[in-house]
């Protein structure tokens, strides 16, 4: 390391355009260069250590403006500037108000486990910085862009009602067959097969990144990383870390939550194939975008024990709930929202015949509601295999919303097609637009995809009438 870069407070630096900036303090330094604020603290600078090579240096160059000129996703941290003099370098914004993801990975010693996972939302905000994590690198992957390093070092988060997370580091983001990628990555997050370098970072690995860090995020701990691991010696941790161990199990792995607590069956699912099936064969990884939703859908399931505060999964057993994984205190929903795909073979999912057969109706989501406001995204009521390639699937359709006299559905989006059937009475009323209606346990939220009529589908080479519904169910007191 070149301690003299650590000592360059007060000088100017040039861009490639010829505009100066004057270094303030040192924020970081790494195994590329030092990370200084410039001197009006509204700007980060990253400067590299030097190079012998001219050829080098200019492939440096030539690189940060190919990065610069990459349209980022909103979340990353783009380059505004290249430095050339007397150093090769570059500007990026500074992030205000936002923490490293490590404040999720790393337990903070002052407080205990409890205390310090359920700091905040506890469970239900994991789940959905999860989720912003993964949407924003969706929309890396539809770039064929790899981002090479993710670490709990490089994700910066901010919660809150304006919850937002911003990725620094952008001078390592690789294309694929363009050069060499500068960095492997952080060890801990880096894919077996880049390890091993018999492949370079790309998205298949990121994908493989992405999920060691959600991993972590929910369980605390590392997928290969079990009891024995830790019991064991620092090469037992490298070969770990190399995927030549098997996957965690609940009885392995003591060390970090169990799966149940923390992931629903989606997740455990996304997991499996990760780090089982895609170890070796990397095709089989599942995508940012596949994260994106299950992170979303778990975020949408967990309830608030009354008596610890502690976010959870409400959990059943022979119909009874159970209690809090944190307190044993019985926990349970309020209301809910069980969403259905519904076969019939008729044309008119109204004709009588078919509202109360139990048997064509397939059970595919649960949206647990909550107080104020709740809002159904457009994959709770599209096809699945549709939510994974419709751009809009993550928008909002329905709101649910609560007040003193119940749950309203409310057609906030001005969406056409909501029709609501009532238990009671099994009067149809359609759902305009900007307009609400008052549920009452029992009652069916039919969505007409294909204005006013359902969707024809063929199965076992039948044609059959499909349309999703949801059945809104409030728990008993």
């Amino acid at each position: 390391m070149n301690e003299s870069m650590k000592k360059l407070t007060g000088e100017t630096i040039v861009s490639v355009d010829g505009r100066k900036y004057k270094l303030g303090k040192v924020s970081g330094y790494g195994s590329q260069g030092v990370v200084y604020e410039d001197d009006t603290g509204s700007q980060m600078i990253k400067l590299y250590y030097p190079v012998n090579s001219d050829v080098i240096k200019e492939d440096m160059v030539d690189r940060l403006r190919f990065i610069r000129d990459v349209k980022m996703p909103p979340n990353f941290v783009t380059i505004k500037d290249i430095i050339t003099k007397p150093y090769v370098g570059y500007v990026m914004d500074k992030v205000s108000d936002h923490k490293p993801l490590n404040t999720y990975l790393i337990q903070d010693n002052k407080l205990s486990f409890s205390e310090w996972y359920n700091k905040g939302l506890g469970l239900r905000e994991r789940l959905f910085v999860g989720y912003i994590i993964a949407k924003a690198f969706g929309e890396l992957e539809k770039k064929n862009l790899s981002y090479c390093d993710i670490s709990g070092n490089n994700i910066l988060i901010k919660t809150g009602k304006a919850a937002s997370i911003k990725m620094i580091d952008v001078d390592n983001i690789y294309v694929a067959g363009r050069g060499a990628a500068t960095v492997l990555g952080t060890p801990r997050y880096i894919a077996p097969e880049v390890i091993s370098r018999q492949k370079n970072p790309d998205v298949l690995s990121d994908n493989y990144s992405l999920a060691v860090i959600l991993f972590e995020l929910l369980r605390v701990g590392h997928p290969y990383i079990s009891d024995e691991v830790l019991d064991g010696t620092p090469e037992d941790e490298e070969a770990a870390l190399a995927g030549r161990f098997d996957y965690v199990n609940d009885q392995n792995s003591t060390n970090m939550l169990p799966e149940d607590v923390v992931f629903t069956d989606k997740l455990s699912k996304l997991f499996k194939k990760c780090f089982v099936d895609g170890k070796n064969n990397r095709i089989e990884r599942p995508s940012a975008r596949e994260f994106e939703f299950a992170l979303l859908e778990a975020s949408n399931k967990v309830i608030k024990c009354k008596k610890c505060g502690a976010w959870h999964y409400p959990r059943k057993q022979n119909k009874v709930y159970e209690g809090c994984p944190w307190c044993d205190a019985i926990s349970k929903p309020e209301a809910r929202l069980n969403f259905y795909d519904c076969l019939f073979e008729g044309d008119d999912y109204k004709d009588e015949k078919y509202i109360d057969d139990k048997n064509g109706r397939r059970l595919i989501n649960t949206f647990i509601l909550r107080e104020g406001k709740n809002q159904i995204k457009h994959f709770y009521i599209i096809k699945n295999d549709e939510s994974m390639s419709d751009s809009k699937s993550g928008d909002n359709y329905l709101t649910i919303a609560k007040d003193d006299k119940g749950y309203w559905a409310y057609n906030e989006f001005s969406v056409e097609g909501v029709c609501i059937r009532k238990y009671k009475t099994g009067k149809y009323i359609q759902l305009k637009n900007k307009k609400a209606e008052l549920l009452e346990t029992g009652d069916c939220i039919y969505f007409e995809l294909r204005k006013g009529q359902s969707t024809i589908i063929n199965v076992g080479g039948k044609d059959y009438s499909f349309i999703r519904m949801a059945v809104f169910m409030e728990e008993s007191k």
